[in-house]
């Protein structure tokens, strides 16, 4: 029997599903691979994953490999908390500045330069760094970018002087619609080979969505024991978040992408081309 390789974000965003693999058993007869974003979006490409949650930016940049598995995402309507740019100087003075970016993930560079073009109109220097704030990244930057963990606890613990902008808020004023940070996206030849093992690949990450969704509460008090966050701030900051992948986020995606286009961020407009799986 295959054991299909399915890849997961490590970060709280993933929470609920989290808890529904490892609390309702959703995760049975799967090889489960948790890891940050950037090392998902490489993993999958190479063929080391079957299925797994990608930077929304990489669908757009390898749509011919790839196609999306429906109904499932990591969206938010507006601010969001865990994609926050800090900087020494308010956001419109930021023309020809050092901002230091997350080795960790791909959709926030994308959204973070979209914003500073379109709704800023400013032009930076962009370089990637490791570094925290704690470790002095700002002594070598004019900002930083964050994500995930790291970008949520510097939003809780904001710093004088320092001005912090949650770029998924950024995102709305621009465009007034939801923002989509991730997809699940399949390789295509799996999909072909194995569309039965892809069809219960598909009822168990939206099944254990569910089961963690409903469970937000348990999951957080289970959570809180590990992370650096209590279990208010958890259910606080999952209540903003939305794993649907709706009409609505759909036409939100396709302008992320075309506005990515037009500062030829990714060569050309993808199509969003879906994998066949039923549905309960």
């Amino acid at each position: 029997m295959i054991q299909p390789k399915l890849g997961h974000i490590n970060f709280i965003n993933c929470l609920p599903l989290d808890y529904g693999f490892k609390q309702g058993g959703f995760n049975e007869g799967l090889y489960i691979y948790p890891e940050v974003p950037s090392r998902l979006n490489q993993a999958l490409l190479q063929g080391e994953l079957d299925v797994s949650p990608v930077s929304s930016i990489i669908y757009a940049l390898h749509a011919d490999e790839l196609l999306i598995l429906p109904d499932v995402s990591i969206s938010a309507a507006a601010g969001l908390q865990s994609i926050l740019l800090v900087s020494k100087r308010p956001i419109a003075e930021l023309n020809g500045a050092k901002i230091a970016l997350t080795a960790k993930s791909a959709t926030s560079h994308a959204l973070l330069k979209i914003v500073l073009q379109q709704a800023y109109q400013v032009q930076a220097d962009y370089f990637i760094s490791g570094l925290s704030l704690a470790e002095g990244v700002l002594e070598t930057a004019d900002a930083v970018l964050f994500i995930g963990d790291d970008a949520l606890h510097a939003y809780l613990h904001q710093q004088e002087p320092y001005y912090h902008y949650d770029m998924g808020e950024e995102w709305r004023k621009l465009t007034g619609l939801s923002m989509v940070y991730a997809v699940w996206a399949v390789n295509r030849s799996f999909a072909e080979q194995q569309a039965d093992l892809l069809q219960r690949i598909y009822l168990q990450v939206t099944g254990g969505f569910s089961y963690g969704l409903v469970r937000i509460e348990k999951a957080a008090a289970v959570a809180e024991h590990t992370s650096p966050f209590d279990a208010r701030q958890i259910v606080t900051y999952l209540s903003l978040l939305n794993y649907q992948f709706t009409e609505a986020h759909k036409k939100a995606l396709l302008t992320f992408y075309r506005r990515a286009y037009e500062l030829a961020i990714i060569p050309r407009m993808p199509v969003l081309d879906f994998a066949e799986v039923g549905h309960e």
